[in-house]
């Protein structure tokens, strides 16, 4: 988020003393890795950003509000999406799914 309120604050010419973006996550996860059960489940993300300037109100907002239309850490987290992956184990495919999610504990 702040990367774009950067962006598009200086596409506006605006005037920043000052900025500051805190975000927060909540999460839980649940389970054993041990036993290959272990899921995690993000409840809420909590963006507070703080902004000093003496330029107009209005076209602050406007920038925020366009920051939060043009920023893809915030669209993918609030708009559900397909998740692609692939690994590569010594640079041939690993298709994880083919083994067991148990963990064995290595003996010293």
């Amino acid at each position: 988020m702040l990367t774009q309120i950067v962006r598009y604050g200086r596409m506006a010419k605006l005037q920043y003393t000052s900025i500051r973006c805190r975000v927060r996550a909540h999460w839980t996860s649940e389970g054993s890795v041990f036993a290959g059960t272990i899921s995690s489940t993000c409840h809420s993300v909590e963006i507070h950003t703080e902004i000093e300037s003496d330029d107009d109100p209005a076209l602050i907002a406007a920038v925020i509000a366009n920051a939060q239309g043009g920023c893809y850490a915030d669209a993918a987290l609030s708009q559900p999406v397909p998740v692609f992956r692939t690994v590569d184990l010594n640079k041939s495919n690993l298709d994880v799914d083919a083994f067991p999610r148990q963990i064995r504990r290595r003996s010293s």
